[in-house]
Protein backbone atom coordinates (compact mmCIF):
# COMPACT_ATOMS: atom_id res chain seq x y z
CA UNK A 1 0.00 0.00 0.00
CA UNK A 2 2.76 2.46 0.92
CA UNK A 3 4.75 1.56 -2.17
CA UNK A 4 1.74 2.29 -4.33
CA UNK A 5 0.67 5.52 -2.62
CA UNK A 6 4.21 6.76 -3.14
CA UNK A 7 2.86 7.91 -6.51
CA UNK A 8 0.96 10.69 -4.69
CA UNK A 9 2.47 14.17 -4.41
CA UNK A 10 1.94 14.61 -0.69
CA UNK A 11 -1.47 16.11 0.03
CA UNK A 12 -1.75 17.67 -3.44
CA UNK A 13 -4.25 16.07 -5.81
CA UNK A 14 -3.37 17.31 -9.29
CA UNK A 15 -5.69 16.29 -12.09
CA UNK A 16 -4.34 14.19 -14.94
CA UNK A 17 -5.87 13.86 -18.37
CA UNK A 18 -6.18 10.29 -19.54
CA UNK A 19 -8.19 9.45 -22.67
CA UNK A 20 -10.19 12.68 -22.33
CA UNK A 21 -11.12 11.78 -18.75
CA UNK A 22 -10.13 13.69 -15.63
CA UNK A 23 -8.77 11.26 -13.05
CA UNK A 24 -7.88 12.31 -9.51
CA UNK A 25 -4.53 10.77 -8.62
CA UNK A 26 -5.38 10.79 -4.94
CA UNK A 27 -8.58 8.84 -5.63
CA UNK A 28 -6.88 6.19 -7.76
CA UNK A 29 -4.11 5.71 -5.21
CA UNK A 30 -5.70 6.08 -1.81
CA UNK A 31 -8.73 3.88 -2.49
CA UNK A 32 -6.64 0.86 -3.47
CA UNK A 33 -8.21 -2.32 -2.14
CA UNK A 34 -11.50 -0.59 -1.31
CA UNK A 35 -13.29 -0.72 -4.67
CA UNK A 36 -11.10 -2.48 -7.20
CA UNK A 37 -13.69 -2.53 -10.05
CA UNK A 38 -13.54 1.30 -10.15
CA UNK A 39 -9.76 1.46 -10.48
CA UNK A 40 -8.08 2.53 -13.72
CA UNK A 41 -6.31 -0.41 -15.39
CA UNK A 42 -2.87 1.03 -14.69
CA UNK A 43 -3.55 1.28 -10.96
CA UNK A 44 -5.09 -2.20 -10.89
CA UNK A 45 -1.96 -3.64 -12.48
CA UNK A 46 0.26 -2.01 -9.87
CA UNK A 47 -2.05 -3.32 -7.16
CA UNK A 48 -1.81 -6.83 -8.61
CA UNK A 49 1.99 -6.85 -8.56
CA UNK A 50 2.05 -5.47 -5.01
CA UNK A 51 -0.37 -8.04 -3.57
CA UNK A 52 0.68 -10.99 -5.70
CA UNK A 53 4.40 -10.80 -4.97
CA UNK A 54 3.78 -9.70 -1.38
CA UNK A 55 1.43 -12.62 -0.81
CA UNK A 56 3.76 -15.05 -2.57
CA UNK A 57 6.22 -14.80 0.32
CA UNK A 58 3.61 -15.80 2.87
CA UNK A 59 2.24 -18.43 0.51
CA UNK A 60 5.67 -19.97 0.07
CA UNK A 61 6.12 -20.16 3.84
CA UNK A 62 2.69 -21.77 4.23
CA UNK A 63 3.32 -24.31 1.48
CA UNK A 64 6.53 -25.33 3.22
CA UNK A 65 4.96 -25.36 6.69
CA UNK A 66 1.72 -27.25 6.10
CA UNK A 67 3.33 -30.57 5.11
CA UNK A 68 5.43 -30.43 8.28
CA UNK A 69 2.36 -29.61 10.34
CA UNK A 70 0.55 -32.60 8.86
CA UNK A 71 3.55 -34.83 9.60
CA UNK A 72 3.59 -33.66 13.22
CA UNK A 73 -0.16 -34.27 13.47
CA UNK A 74 0.17 -37.84 12.20
CA UNK A 75 3.11 -38.44 14.54
CA UNK A 76 0.96 -37.23 17.44
CA UNK A 77 -1.89 -39.52 16.44
CA UNK A 78 0.51 -42.46 16.44
CA UNK A 79 1.03 -41.96 20.20
CA UNK A 80 -2.39 -43.35 21.04
CA UNK A 81 -2.07 -46.14 23.65
CA UNK A 82 1.67 -45.44 23.79
CA UNK A 83 3.70 -47.07 26.56
CA UNK A 84 4.89 -46.77 29.22
CA UNK A 85 1.78 -45.53 30.98
CA UNK A 86 0.57 -45.60 34.57
CA UNK A 87 -3.09 -45.55 33.42
CA UNK A 88 -5.77 -44.70 36.00
CA UNK A 89 -7.80 -41.50 36.13
CA UNK A 90 -7.77 -39.21 33.10
CA UNK A 91 -7.10 -35.47 33.10
CA UNK A 92 -10.37 -34.56 31.39
CA UNK A 93 -9.07 -32.70 28.36
CA UNK A 94 -11.12 -31.94 25.23
CA UNK A 95 -8.38 -33.93 23.54
CA UNK A 96 -10.07 -34.18 20.13
CA UNK A 97 -10.26 -30.38 19.82
CA UNK A 98 -6.63 -30.08 20.88
CA UNK A 99 -5.43 -32.54 18.26
CA UNK A 100 -4.53 -35.37 20.64
CA UNK A 101 -5.55 -38.98 19.92
CA UNK A 102 -6.81 -39.62 23.46
CA UNK A 103 -7.06 -38.10 26.94
CA UNK A 104 -4.02 -38.00 29.22
CA UNK A 105 -3.69 -39.99 32.43
CA UNK A 106 -3.24 -37.97 35.61
CA UNK A 107 -0.41 -40.15 36.90
CA UNK A 108 1.49 -39.86 33.60
CA UNK A 109 1.31 -36.07 33.74
CA UNK A 110 2.17 -35.87 37.43
CA UNK A 111 5.23 -38.06 36.92
CA UNK A 112 6.60 -35.46 34.50
CA UNK A 113 5.60 -32.45 36.58
CA UNK A 114 7.26 -33.95 39.68
CA UNK A 115 10.63 -34.11 37.94
CA UNK A 116 12.94 -32.02 40.12
CA UNK A 117 15.46 -31.30 37.35
CA UNK A 118 15.56 -27.62 36.45
CA UNK A 119 15.04 -26.39 32.91
CA UNK A 120 18.57 -25.00 32.97
CA UNK A 121 19.88 -28.48 33.74
CA UNK A 122 17.69 -30.01 31.03
CA UNK A 123 19.17 -27.63 28.48
CA UNK A 124 22.72 -28.26 29.70
CA UNK A 125 22.42 -32.04 29.47
CA UNK A 126 20.34 -32.09 26.31
CA UNK A 127 21.61 -32.45 22.73
CA UNK A 128 23.34 -29.43 21.21
CA UNK A 129 22.43 -30.16 17.63
CA UNK A 130 20.72 -26.91 16.69
CA UNK A 131 21.14 -23.14 16.84
CA UNK A 132 18.41 -22.77 19.49
CA UNK A 133 19.91 -25.46 21.70
CA UNK A 134 23.26 -23.68 21.57
CA UNK A 135 21.52 -20.44 22.60
CA UNK A 136 20.07 -22.05 25.72
CA UNK A 137 16.51 -22.71 24.62
CA UNK A 138 14.67 -25.80 25.79
CA UNK A 139 14.01 -28.19 22.93
CA UNK A 140 11.62 -31.12 22.94
CA UNK A 141 14.56 -33.53 22.57
CA UNK A 142 16.16 -32.24 25.77
CA UNK A 143 12.81 -32.39 27.58
CA UNK A 144 12.31 -36.00 26.51
CA UNK A 145 15.85 -36.93 27.60
CA UNK A 146 15.23 -35.39 31.02
CA UNK A 147 12.01 -37.40 31.41
CA UNK A 148 13.00 -40.90 30.42
CA UNK A 149 10.51 -43.73 30.89
CA UNK A 150 7.57 -41.31 30.80
CA UNK A 151 4.51 -41.58 28.61
CA UNK A 152 5.29 -40.05 25.17
CA UNK A 153 1.88 -38.44 24.72
CA UNK A 154 1.96 -36.87 28.19
CA UNK A 155 5.49 -35.61 27.47
CA UNK A 156 4.31 -33.96 24.27
CA UNK A 157 1.32 -32.38 26.01
CA UNK A 158 3.34 -30.97 28.92
CA UNK A 159 5.83 -29.48 26.49
CA UNK A 160 2.98 -28.01 24.43
CA UNK A 161 1.75 -26.25 27.57
CA UNK A 162 5.13 -24.52 27.87
CA UNK A 163 5.15 -22.91 24.44
CA UNK A 164 3.17 -22.17 21.28
CA UNK A 165 6.10 -23.45 19.26
CA UNK A 166 6.31 -27.10 18.26
CA UNK A 167 9.80 -27.89 19.50
CA UNK A 168 11.32 -24.86 21.28
CA UNK A 169 10.50 -23.17 24.59
CA UNK A 170 11.97 -20.12 26.31
CA UNK A 171 13.84 -21.49 29.36
CA UNK A 172 12.71 -18.84 31.87
CA UNK A 173 9.08 -19.05 30.79
CA UNK A 174 9.18 -22.85 30.79
CA UNK A 175 10.63 -22.95 34.29
CA UNK A 176 8.04 -20.52 35.62
CA UNK A 177 5.21 -22.56 34.15
CA UNK A 178 6.56 -25.86 35.46
CA UNK A 179 6.90 -24.31 38.91
CA UNK A 180 3.31 -23.07 38.78
CA UNK A 181 2.10 -26.57 37.86
CA UNK A 182 3.93 -28.00 40.89
CA UNK A 183 3.40 -25.34 43.55
CA UNK A 184 -0.28 -24.53 43.16
CA UNK A 185 -2.85 -26.71 44.88
CA UNK A 186 -4.71 -26.90 41.60
CA UNK A 187 -1.54 -27.42 39.58
CA UNK A 188 -3.18 -29.95 37.30
CA UNK A 189 -5.97 -27.49 36.51
CA UNK A 190 -3.36 -24.82 35.81
CA UNK A 191 -1.65 -27.23 33.42
CA UNK A 192 -4.93 -27.89 31.61
CA UNK A 193 -5.61 -24.16 31.33
CA UNK A 194 -2.18 -23.35 29.90
CA UNK A 195 -2.32 -26.28 27.49
CA UNK A 196 -5.69 -25.19 26.10
CA UNK A 197 -4.48 -21.57 25.83
CA UNK A 198 -1.34 -22.64 24.01
CA UNK A 199 -3.26 -24.79 21.55
CA UNK A 200 -5.83 -22.04 20.99
CA UNK A 201 -3.09 -19.52 20.14
CA UNK A 202 -1.52 -22.01 17.77
CA UNK A 203 -4.77 -22.76 15.94
CA UNK A 204 -5.64 -19.05 15.85
CA UNK A 205 -2.37 -18.18 14.16
CA UNK A 206 -3.04 -20.82 11.49
CA UNK A 207 -6.56 -19.50 10.86
CA UNK A 208 -5.24 -15.92 10.67
CA UNK A 209 -2.54 -16.97 8.18
CA UNK A 210 -5.15 -18.68 6.01
CA UNK A 211 -7.31 -15.55 6.18
CA UNK A 212 -4.41 -13.35 5.02
CA UNK A 213 -3.55 -15.73 2.20
CA UNK A 214 -7.19 -15.79 1.12
CA UNK A 215 -7.34 -12.00 1.21
CA UNK A 216 -4.14 -11.68 -0.86
CA UNK A 217 -5.48 -14.20 -3.37
CA UNK A 218 -8.83 -12.43 -3.67
CA UNK A 219 -7.29 -8.98 -4.15
CA UNK A 220 -4.73 -10.32 -6.63
CA UNK A 221 -7.39 -12.02 -8.76
CA UNK A 222 -9.63 -8.95 -8.79
CA UNK A 223 -6.72 -6.66 -9.65
CA UNK A 224 -5.53 -9.06 -12.36
CA UNK A 225 -8.95 -9.06 -13.98
CA UNK A 226 -9.38 -5.30 -13.72
CA UNK A 227 -5.89 -4.61 -15.02
CA UNK A 228 -5.74 -6.90 -18.05
CA UNK A 229 -9.24 -8.13 -18.98
CA UNK A 230 -11.80 -5.79 -17.36
CA UNK A 231 -14.51 -6.57 -19.94
CA UNK A 232 -14.44 -10.36 -19.47
CA UNK A 233 -18.02 -11.45 -18.57
CA UNK A 234 -16.69 -13.91 -16.01
CA UNK A 235 -15.54 -11.13 -13.68
CA UNK A 236 -19.07 -10.79 -12.35
CA UNK A 237 -19.46 -14.37 -11.10
CA UNK A 238 -15.96 -15.60 -10.30
CA UNK A 239 -15.06 -18.40 -9.40
CA UNK A 240 -18.03 -20.06 -11.19
CA UNK A 241 -16.88 -18.31 -14.32
CA UNK A 242 -13.82 -20.57 -14.43
CA UNK A 243 -16.19 -23.05 -16.12
CA UNK A 244 -18.82 -20.72 -17.60
CA UNK A 245 -17.87 -18.78 -19.72
CA UNK A 246 -14.51 -20.46 -18.97
CA UNK A 247 -11.04 -19.08 -18.42
CA UNK A 248 -10.13 -20.09 -21.99
CA UNK A 249 -12.25 -17.18 -23.21
CA UNK A 250 -10.09 -14.59 -21.42
CA UNK A 251 -7.68 -14.01 -24.37
CA UNK A 252 -10.60 -12.57 -26.33
CA UNK A 253 -10.86 -9.74 -23.80
CA UNK A 254 -7.16 -9.18 -23.05
CA UNK A 255 -6.15 -5.52 -23.19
Amino acid sequence: FLLHTNQCDGFVTPNLKNNNRIISRSKSSLNIGVNIPDLPSEDARRLFFLWFFGGSGGGGIAIGAFPKMYERFTDLQSLKNAEPSLKGETVGLPYFLLGYPEDLYVKDVEKILNNKMSVERMVATGPKDSFWAEKGYLRIEAFEKANKNCNPLALRAVFDALTTSTSIAEPDKAQALLDSFKEKEDGLEEFKKKLIESKFRGWSSIVFLLFLLGLATDVSIQALARGWFPDWPGNANFPLSIVDPGIWTIPQYWT
